[in-house]
């Protein structure tokens, strides 16, 4: 019987192990082991493909299979659904796992992410950093969309390439003629340059804002910044410089590495004549240094200088280019009788220039319409006869036209301090009563004029002017007195054309007369106080006594400041109205008698060290000149302006000259007559003589 159990047993079949389920397949184990039965073999479940990562948001949102098909994929076409492909972003915070493996971690926080940021301050809670940059799709490079990112939460600007952004590469391309080609710049607007330098800095590209989101950008140029600093060898390297700047190609002494160093390049450098590159010198060498003289003047080709700004743009600007050409010829033609004529054909050459690129108002704020219009202004000024038309005029109220319009546009100026030398030209021509301040009259009142940190170039990452550290300690100082003490000028001389256009003053009796000249007198003297408390200062005093031991550019912001001080003063006193000098009090001889004579010194020194292209001294000089009654200060006065004709752009200086030595006649003849000089108006003898000075530098 157990013989026939053992037999039996042996033909069962061999017990069976349940199949194990699938990692995920919880349901076909757990039945399994409830019904306590084997069933068949059941064959493991293949595993599924990967989902697609570039299936349509719609597909993914629903966990189906997506086709891909574009621009609407099959599912969506097949059931009306609205097929969306727009790209998804995400930010994951990661610094608490990091920090979890790793102790010696230092987080730095910001404000816009952190409340808790240490980097906020007592003064600082609550507050978000003030954004001044352009809108998003505005900005030009890589360097501002990151300055405008850190204003604002992760993920609200976002910058998009596509296939199309590299197609100017040469390994995307198959057409040799098109490798062989370096690459090039895009332009703003078709108009406004923007500029690529051989070092790879301030690549300047403009991204195309997205449809319904400003704040996202398609980049329609990938600009790799490695790729412009990397050549194969210094044969290629030295096959893509121009003539000069081969001859400043050096190896670094510490280095193996081929570096170069910015050269002097100018407009006209490359695939002009002889006479266009003599031209091009000239004004980045003379005329340039003479519109712009506290910048700094390197003598290895003013590195740093802002007429690389101009350069740049003229490259791509014909009318700038022109404008350019036309004030380096006028700079020339006291010594060359063509060069006038050469001056004239660039000139007449920008204007129909100008106006084939002008054709709307995106065009008129672009940066090579403003510069143009800047140069065409000083040509204007710088050629203006006594019968010729108000042209300067004209060039004047389309800058303001132009500034205005890219506050607009930018959000700001880009270049503020173009917008203060316009400003310092327009006070000239308000000081000779040429002009009537439109210009400068209309930034003070809608306190528009670029303050003190934003006067020099170069421009920092913040937007304000960069001070080298050996200036921390005096430029800021000075750039803020220079600032105070101008815009006071400003309005002494918006104050004065106030004063000569008052009809009713001339024609008073003696009792209302005397009452308006103390009225007059009154407002005057608000503003001689002010001036005079600017150098009260005592951090104003120190740097006065440093002297000649501050950096360069301090040195002629400082000259700048003191002589418009002082020829303010003297203007104050003796030309607000004809016959002012009659009115002052005989208490004020020995401020005027000091102001003069240190306006002469000071312009004697500038002589000294052969700084002729100081033109801002001219004024102080011909006020000192008028004011004074020695004899030898005079005709010193004549000859310091007559040394400073040298090297002028234009007629200008010449023409002060003159205007003083005729005002000179006019006082030996009215002494001779009466017995004094006092009541000759130095404005209206320049008026009968017909003897027009604008500015009175260039």
């Amino acid at each position: 019987m157990h013989d026939d159990k053992r037999g039996e047993s042996s033909k069962r079949p061999p017990p069976r192990l349940p199949v194990i389920a699938p990692k995920d397949d919880r349901s076909s184990s757990a039945s399994s082991s409830r019904s306590g039965q084997l069933g068949p073999t059941i064959p493991p479940r293949a595993r599924l493909p990967p989902r697609s990562r570039t299936g349509c948001w719609t597909c993914r949102t629903r966990k189906v299979k997506c086709d891909e098909r574009r621009p609407e994929c099959g599912q969506c076409s097949r059931l009306g659904h609205t097929c969306d492909y727009s790209p998804r972003l995400s930010f994951r915070d990661d610094t608490p796992r990091v920090r979890e493996r790793m102790q010696d971690i230092t987080v730095v926080t910001n404000t816009i992410w952190d409340s808790n940021s240490p980097a906020r301050t007592d003064t600082s809670a609550g507050s978000v950093p003030v954004d001044d940059l352009p809108p998003f799709a505005a900005l030009m490079t890589d360097e501002e969309r990151e300055k405008k990112a850190e204003h604002s939460s992760p993920g609200t600007y976002n910058v998009v390439v596509n296939q199309d952004s590299f197609q100017h590469l040469p390994e995307y391309n198959d057409e040799s003629a098109i490798k062989r080609e370096p690459a090039v710049p895009l332009r703003r607007a078709s108009i406004a340059a923007t500029h690529v330098s051989l070092s790879g800095r301030d690549i300047a590209v403009e991204g195309v804002p997205l449809a319904g989101d400003p704040n996202v950008v398609v980049l329609p140029r990938f600009e790799d910044i490695a790729r412009r600093n990397t050549f194969s060898s210094s044969k290629d390297l030295h096959s893509q410089l121009s003539p000069l700047a081969k001859q400043r190609f050096i190896k670094e002494e510490e280095s193996d590495e081929i570096a170069i160093v910015d050269e002097p390049m100018s407009i006209m450098e490359d695939g002009f004549d002889s006479e266009g590159q003599r031209y091009s010198r000239q004004f980045r060498y003379v005329v340039w240094k003479q519109l712009v003289p506290a910048e700094l003047d390197q003598m290895d080709g003013m590195e740093r200088s802002s007429v690389e700004l101009l350069e740049t743009a003229a490259r791509v600007f014909p009318p700038l280019r022109h404008a350019m050409m036309a004030l380096a010829a006028l700079s020339l033609a006291s010594t060359e009788s063509n060069s006038r004529l050469d001056a004239l054909q660039h000139y007449q050459q920008a204007l129909p220039a100008l106006q084939s690129v002008l054709r709307g108002p995106d065009d008129l704020s672009s940066d090579g319409a403003f510069l143009t219009h800047f140069l065409l202004l000083v040509y204007e000024i710088a050629a203006a006869e006594a019968d010729s038309s108000r042209l300067w005029s004209q060039h004047l109220s389309t800058l303001l036209r132009i500034a205005l319009l890219r506050r607009d546009v930018f959000g700001g100026e880009r270049y503020p301090f173009v917008i203060w030398w316009i400003c310092n030209i327009d006070l000239d021509a308000l000081f000779s009563g040429a002009g009537g301040g439109e210009f400068v009259g209309y930034m003070l009142q809608h306190d528009s004029i670029p303050g003190p940190s934003f006067h020099l170039h170069p421009l920092g990452m913040d937007g304000s002017s960069i001070v080298y550290s050996g200036e921390l300690e005096s430029l800021p100082t000075i750039l803020q007195l220079d600032y105070e003490v101008t815009i006071l000028a400003v309005r002494l001389a918006m104050l004065a054309h106030e004063f000569r256009h008052d009809t009713t003053f001339a024609s008073a009796d003696y009792l209302h007369r005397v009452q308006a000249v103390q009225i007059r007198q009154s407002r005057i003297y608000e503003l001689q106080e002010s001036l005079r408390q600017l150098w009260l200062n005592p951090a104003v005093a120190m740097i006065g006594q440093i002297g000649n031991g501050l950096p360069e550019r301090s040195i002629r912001l400082y000259e700048h400041a003191a002589a418009l001080y002082r020829a303010c003063i003297l203007f104050s006193h003796t030309s607000m109205w004809p016959g002012q000098r009659l009115d002052t009090s005989p208490d004020y001889d020995t401020e005027i008698a000091v102001a003069s004579n240190q306006i002469l010194q000071m312009t004697m020194k500038a002589h000294a060290e052969d700084r002729y292209h100081c033109r801002y001294l001219v004024f102080p000089v011909f006020m000192a000149g008028y004011c004074s009654t020695d004899g030898g200060q005079r005709m010193q006065a004549l000859d310091l302006i007559r040394a400073m004709e040298k090297n002028s752009i234009g007629r200008n200086t010449s023409v002060t000259r003159r205007a003083l030595a005729t005002v000179y006649e006019k006082q030996n003849e009215r002494f001779m007559n009466t017995g004094q000089s006092l009541d000759v108006d130095w404005m209206q003898v320049m008026t009968e003589k017909e003897l027009l000075v604008i500015n009175f530098g260039l």
